[in-house]
């Protein structure tokens, strides 16, 4: 990978790579007289602008700003209810121009225009009453009375950009609905002013529904942003817009079912290139058709049930695997909040273990396990929001576990599989006491990490390797704990909360690493620490004595997020390069990353020996 250390609170998101220093909002405010917001930026913005009904929402991104504080929420009264200005995600600073309940503007008539590349307006037409009713032209401003204070919620169709399109030191990567053929690709380039334009027409190709006519900031690598279009249906079309400087940009079909895009000499070549000016006007996108949002989940009535809670109508369907005692509910036409409240799995709870996803656009899964002693029964509705999960308790005690982030949702590792030998010999077993080790895979979900030759994902690498040492070290007597235990989600915040807050004795963050350029030489492993090197030497010993690895890249200091937020031995274990020529052939054989999960168990049993743990 090389780390872009991205995103998120949940979010998010996939991913633009964070640029190596974040712009900030210096200034905003809203003008009721004139329906206007103006704001500052510290540097140059794109700005991408929705509307979002029910209620209506005037949303305004800014991708590459940061906020540098908490939330601010204004109540402003009228036709227009409050303006909220949030941090989004890690990258991204959100402001909402929500109305009054029960009115609405045209988006075409909503203007969003720079001044300058760091001075932008937004004006908004009279607002209208949903009803077809004519408002007075002047309402008089009700008393402000402060709302209640809550998390900026993205819409659907933002995380759904994330998810098709990311940027990595590796390429643009576009998702596909369906692929050409490589020969058809035509290219075509024209000059403007101060910039360019490169254009792609991809016959045969169709993109994801949510990227069709979108216009989305790059601001990184000489791009300024990458604008999709869908003249026919079977014929995708988009466009660059680059610095008048920037090499050839060329686009390959990639086994991934999707497109990536590559300047002529590699990512190298445009680092460092200034980006072209943004666009002075925005246009405001309407999001329609929006789903329920589900924001919460509690234990209630005592913890005899679960409750699932939308801000609209949800039908879900509920199905138990016997073998696993996983109860799984689907829940179609529906949307996670971003974050999303979940119950507090501490000691004694009936449930043992919680994971929630968002599987593809427009449905949500919802996996509960029970603690030991523990039955669940059917799935119903009170009402039209709320589904309900009966909670059975067979007996007084249930599963012991460490207190959690209430609104981190942990996930245990996955059972071990009868037909998988057992590792190590029972003279390697480590005594059964109270060690806790936290293991993190890295990225996952709209953050797929680095992308390495032939399309290998890195968190097609990493997950497998990091499961494998989760069953290991429970084989010897060690309890585990996983930031992700499937490819979802996390947020660096969220992996090592998870970790202080179940006060873990050893964290270690397992990777896959990357270089740009077209440096397919480059190989080899190396671990990471953060003030406490031991841990990471042990572990880099071991991987060394149990696998053959393509380069010997040692153990080095880092200020990696993970390891500098972790309150204990924590290391950061990079176990090849997806983009070297020999580790990636080897990182795609199974057996290659089974010795490697070994080989990381056995050096984190080693370090728990000499700790005496």
């Amino acid at each position: 990978m090389r780390f872009h250390w991205l995103l998120l609170t949940i979010l998010s998101t996939l991913l633009f790579a964070l640029p190596a220093q974040a712009g900030r909002l210096l200034f905003w405010r809203y003008e009721n007289n004139q329906n206007r917001l103006i704001f500052t930026t510290d540097s140059r913005v794109q700005p991408r602008a929705q509307l979002i009904p029910n209620p209506t929402r005037i949303v305004l991104d800014l991708p590459g700003i940061t906020l540098g504080r908490s939330t601010v929420d204004q109540t402003i009264g009228g036709t227009i209810k409050s303006v909220r200005v949030g941090q989004f995600n890690a990258q991204t600073t959100r402001l909402v121009i929500e109305l009054a309940p029960g009115y609405t503007v045209d988006p075409t008539q909503v203007k969003v225009r720079g001044l300058s590349p760091t001075q932008w307006t937004v004006e908004l037409p009279d607002p209208q009453p949903i009803s077809r009713s004519t408002p007075r032209s002047n309402p008089r401003p009700t008393r402000p009375t402060p709302p209640p204070q809550r998390p900026l919620t993205p819409p659907r169709s933002s995380s759904q950009e994330n998810n098709n399109f990311q940027i990595t030191r590796n390429g643009l990567f576009v998702r596909l609905d369906k692929q050409g053929e490589n020969r058809d690709i035509l290219v075509e380039d024209r000059e403007e002013k101060d910039a360019k334009t490169i254009q792609f027409t991809l016959p045969g190709a169709s993109f994801p529904q949510s990227l069709i006519d979108q216009t989305l900031a790059v601001n990184e690598y000489g791009v300024s942003d990458i604008k999709f279009e869908q003249p026919q249906p079977s014929q995708g079309r988009l466009t660059l817009r680059v610095a008048k400087d920037s090499p050839g940009w060329q686009a390959y079909y990639s086994r991934l079912g999707g497109l990536v895009l590559l300047p002529q000499g590699g990512m190298s070549a445009v680092e460092g290139l200034r980006t072209p000016n943004p666009s002075s006007e925005v246009t405001v996108s309407p999001v329609k058709n929006q789903n329920p949002t589900i924001s919460i989940i509690q234990l209630s009535d005592n913890n005899s049930q679960l409750l699932i809670q939308a801000d609209g109508p949800i039908r879900g369907e509920g199905s138990i695997d016997r073998r696993t005692g996983i109860f799984e509910i689907r829940i179609p036409q529906a949307q996670l909040a971003e974050p999303i409240q979940g119950p507090q799995l501490g000691r004694n709870s009936p449930i043992y273990q919680l994971k929630v996803s968002q599987v593809n656009t427009d449905t949500v899964v919802i996996q509960v396990r029970p603690s030991l002693g523990v039955r669940l029964g059917g799935l119903r509705q009170p009402n039209s929001q709320t589904l309900s999960l009966e909670v059975r308790s067979l007996q007084a005690t249930t599963t012991t576990r460490p207190p959690t982030d209430p609104t981190t949702i942990p996930v245990p590792p996955p059972p071990k599989t009868p037909s998988q030998p057992t590792p190590f010999p029972p003279g390697t077993q480590t005594p059964r006491g109270r060690v806790l080790v936290v293991i993190d895979p890295g990225h996952g979900g709209k953050d797929p990490g680095a992308i390495g030759l032939g399309g290998l994902r890195e968190v097609d690498v990493i997950l497998p390797i990091s499961l494998e040492v989760s069953q290991i070290l429970q084989q010897q007597g060690v309890q585990v704990m996983l930031t992700r235990n499937a490819d979802y989600f996390v947020s660096l915040q969220g992996r090592t909360a998870l970790a202080n807050r179940a006060r873990a004795d050893i964290f270690v963050s397992i990777h896959a690493n990357a270089v740009g350029g077209g440096r397919s030489n480059v190989n080899g492993m190396e671990t990471f620490y953060t003030g406490n090197r031991q841990l990471a030497e042990v572990i880099h010993r071991s991987i060394l004595r149990n696998v053959t690895v393509a380069r010997d890249r040692g153990v080095k200091s880092s200020r990696f997020y993970v390891l500098r937020t972790s309150r204990m031995p924590a290391a950061l274990v990079e176990v090849g390069f997806v983009t070297g020529s020999i580790d990636n052939a080897r990182l795609r054989d199974s057996g290659y990353r089974s010795q490697m999960a070994r080989a990381i168990a056995q050096g984190i049993l080693d370090y728990i020996r000499q700790k005496g743990l």
